[in-house]
This record gives C-alpha cells, structure tokens and sequence, in this order.
C-alpha cells in the first residue's frame, strides 16, 4: 500500500494505491501553496489505511510553499511510521504518454520539459516566452501540457500531477532524501518599508 501526495500546482491531489490498483485519489484546491484542503483529504485517507508500507512526494517544479509543505508532511508520516519515503518530479505525473511539460517560473521565465513513460527525455529548462515558443515550433508535435493556462500558448492542455500516477512510477524506486525541485533561487519580496539590509 503506498501513499502518495503532491501540492506543487493549484490543484494537489493525495493518492491511496496497492500494485496497480487506486483505492483512491483526491483531487483539492491548493492556490498558492495553502494546503488546509489537502491536509484535510490526507488525513481522511490516512483514516482508511492502515497499513501503508511507502510514501511517495512530488517534488516540483512548482508551488514554494506547496512543495515544501507537502515534504515536510510526507517526512513526517514516513519517519512516524519507519516506512520509505520517495520523491519524484511532480513533472512526470502529468500523463502516462510522451508529452512536453512546461510552466510559469515567474518573473518572465517559463520552465519546458519532454516526459516519455514516466521519465524525463529532456529535464526542466528554463526559457524566455520567445525562447519557450520557438523550441516548441522546431520539435515534434507532442502535446503540450500545463498547470494552468499560458496566453500565448493556446494549444496547452492544462492538466495537474496525479498523486496516484507519481506512486505507480515509483513504486519500485530505491528511497531518497526529498528536496525541492527548485528551477532558480526564491524571490524574496521585502515588506514594505523595510530598506536594504535592514
């Protein structure tokens, strides 16, 4: 039995599986990274499961606050219980085909990845908006997938991380030390009236 949760987009989704069978997923509203909803629907599958032998954590790219959270919560069952914990890109529970996965690093960048069979053909690189659209006009037609829509990219599909489909790849994996998935340093803004270096 493997858990499995992810809170890197504005829509998390925590997963129950046992082999290749879903016992079950929740899909939640998580905007910015504010996890009440799916903390509520962790702790009610929680409630049904008893035995869970692994846990499994997307790590991103994607929410500051949802990831780390979503880590933190993850290590918490994992050490409370002694069972694996594992993180995986959040990335590459989008689609079980080839798909390219790309997102809004904020700040005028974009992140673009290319995902067959749960791995990563390309990892995520971070690209200006002419540099996004020019590396999807010179390569394959695959579908272009997204957390959320991008205006000038009116072929995306805007599709979340399944927290069940991120436990079926890594069901296997060996366990790891999650760590955030981030593409470039956090931006800290200053409140206001506060003055550099202060």
């Amino acid at each position: 039995m493997i858990l499995s949760l992810d809170a890197s987009t504005p829509r998390g989704s925590v997963a129950l599986v046992s082999g290749e069978r879903l016992i079950r997923e929740v899909f939640v509203d998580t905007p910015r990274g504010r996890g009440g909803a799916l903390f509520s629907a962790l702790e009610n599958i929680l409630g049904e499961a008893a035995d869970i032998k692994r846990v499994i954590v997307g790590i991103g790219p994607g929410s500051y606050n949802g990831i780390r959270s979503a880590i933190a919560v993850a290590w918490g069952i994992s050490t409370s219980r002694g069972i694996p914990l594992v993180g995986i890109s959040s990335l590459l529970g989008l689609d079980e085909g080839s798909y390219f996965a790309v997102g809004d690093a904020r700040r005028g960048q974009y992140y673009l990845a290319r995902v067959s069979g749960g791995r990563f053909v390309a990892e995520p690189n971070l690209l200006e908006r002419n540099q996004l659209v020019a590396a999807l006009q010179q390569t394959s037609r695959l579908p272009v997938l997204a957390p959320a829509p991008i205006d000038f990219l009116p072929g995306v599909i805007v599709r979340t991380p399944s927290a069940a489909a991120l436990a079926r790849l890594a069901a296997d994996w060996a366990p790891n030390c999650p760590q955030p998935m981030y593409l470039k340093p956090a931006h800290v803004t200053a409140p206001k009236g506060a003055t550099a270096g202060s």
